[in-house]
């Protein structure tokens, strides 16, 4: 594949993992990096040398993703806690309206 466009279909598909990453469509933004990690995987020394500011780029985006999803994540694994201790409280509720019904 020639050089400059493996490095635009690279590019495209970060920017289409940018996409899903802005919709939260997290297993599709997987789909995505996995498709495109062999293309990064592939370019030779001379690929990356001539589309250095475009691998710059990816790379900033890259980063950019994996924030977004770090955050999302702590916010998941919040609501996921709260939701637990919503639970413990109704079974608690529950276990104590029966021993005051005996």
């Amino acid at each position: 594949m020639e050089q400059a466009t493996q490095v635009e279909q690279i590019l495209a598909l970060t920017r289409e993992i940018e996409h899903a990453a802005a919709l939260a469509d997290w297993p599709e933004a997987a789909r995505l990096v996995e498709v495109r990690s062999p293309m990064i995987m592939s370019l030779d020394a001379q690929q990356v040398q001539g589309s250095l500011d475009a691998i710059r780029s990816v790379v900033a985006r890259d980063a950019v993703i994996f924030a977004d999803a770090q955050s999302t994540q702590a916010e998941l694994q919040s609501e996921f806690n709260s939701a637990i201790r919503r639970v413990n409280a109704v079974g608690q509720y529950h276990k104590t309206a029966l021993m005051a019904a005996r």
